[in-house]
C-alpha cells in the first residue's frame, strides 16, 4: 500500500533549498508531483497565454523573411525542449547517477564533472546523426512545398500543442513508453551508465517524450530541409538536457542533499510545462503572422 506522507510548510523566509534538503524519503510521496490545476491556476494559465500570443504577434511585427521565420521557430522549438525535457523521471534519472556520489564498493573511478562529461558525449554523439537525418529526410518537401504553407502548418501544430501542455486541449503524444535502463545503476560503472544513458537520451524518442515542443522541434527540422540545422539544433538540446545534472552538482557542493534536488524538480515540473505551453503559443503567434 502507497503511504503518502506530508511535510509542514516552510517556515516564512525559509530559502527552498533549505526546505528541500530531506533525506531519503521512507515511502512513497504521490502527491509530491502536483496536477497542472493545483500547481497553475487556470486564471495565471489563460493570462500566460494570451501575453505570448500577444509577444509572438509583437515579434512578427519585424517582418522576417519566410525561411527566416521556420528557423527562428524551430530554434525557439528546440530552445523549449531542452529546458522542458529536463523535469522529468529520466532527468531525475540522469543527475543521479551523474552528480550523487559514488557509492563505496561500485567499481571504477569517476567524479561528476567526468561523469557529466561522458553523459554529454553519449548525448551530443546521438542527436547530430538524429538531426542531420531529419533534415535530410525533409529536403524533398522543402522543394515542393512553398515555406508559408510550411509556416502556416507549423504554427497550427504549435498552438494545439501549446494549449495542450496548459491542459486547455487534449493532443495525441506518440512515444516509446520506455524509461531508462535504471537498473544499470547497480551493476554497471557511473561513468558507463552516464554515456549510455546520454547515447539513449540524444535522439529524443528512445524513451518517453516528456515535452510536446519535441514534436514541433521535428517538424521544424523537417520543414527546414536542411541537415545543418537539424544537427545543430538536436546538439542544443541534448547539452540543454544536460541542465539537471549541472544543477545537481551545484547543489550538492553548496551542501543541498540530493534527495532534496530531486523533490525540487518534481516540485517544478508542472511550472515549466505551463511555460512550455506559453512559449509555443507565442511561437505559434510568430509563425502564423510571418506569413502575411
Amino acid at each position: 500500500m502507497t503511504q503518502t506522507l506530508t511535510r509542514p510548510a516552510p517556515a516564512a523566509g525559509t530559502r527552498v533549498r533549505d526546505a528541500l534538503a530531506h533525506p531519503p524519503l521512507t515511502a512513497d510521496v504521490p502527491d509530491i508531483r502536483p496536477t497542472l490545476r493545483r500547481a497553475v491556476s487556470g486564471r495565471t494559465r489563460a493570462a500566460l497565454l494570451a501575453g505570448a500570443v500577444a509577444a509572438g504577434a509583437a515579434t512578427a511585427a519585424s517582418d522576417p523573411a519566410g525561411g527566416t521565420a521556420l528557423t527562428a521557430a524551430a530554434t525557439g522549438a528546440a530552445a523549449l525542449t531542452a529546458l522542458a525535457a529536463n523535469w522529468s523521471t529520466c532527468g531525475m534519472s540522469v543527475a543521479g547517477v551523474v552528480a550523487a556520489p559514488k557509492q563505496p564498493g561500485r567499481k571504477g573511478a569517476s567524479t561528476p564533472w567526468r561523469r557529466l562529461g561522458w553523459h554529454a558525449v553519449g548525448s551530443v554523439a546521438t542527436a547530430v546523426p538524429t538531426g542531420a537525418l531529419l533534415g535530410l529526410l525533409g529536403a524533398p518537401v522543402t522543394a515542393a512545398v512553398p515555406v508559408t504553407v510550411l509556416l502556416l502548418v507549423w504554427a497550427a501544430a504549435a498552438i494545439a500543442y501549446g494549449l495542450h501542455e496548459l491542459g486547455m486541449v487534449r493532443m495525441p503524444t506518440p512515444m516509446r513508453r520506455r524509461q531508462l535502463p535504471r537498473h544499470l545503476r547497480k551493476t554497471t560503472e557511473p561513468w558507463k551508465v552516464s554515456l549510455l544513458f546520454g547515447t539513449m537520451i540524444g535522439p529524443g524518442f528512445l524513451i518517453f517524450i516528456r515535452s510536446s515542443a519535441y514534436y514541433l522541434l521535428v517538424l521544424g527540422v523537417l520543414a527546414s530541409g536542411s541537415p545543418d540545422l537539424g544537427a545543430a539544433l538536436f546538439t542544443l538540446v541534448a547539452l540543454g538536457r544536460c541542465l539537471p545534472s549541472l544543477l545537481a552538482i551545484l547543489h550538492s557542493r553548496r551542501g543541498g542533499s540530493m534527495p532534496g534536488f530531486l523533490s525540487m524538480m518534481c516540485v517544478m515540473d508542472r511550472r515549466v510545462q505551463t511555460v512550455t505551453g506559453a512559449g509555443l503559443a507565442a511561437l505559434a503567434a510568430f509563425a502564423s503572422l510571418a506569413t502575411l
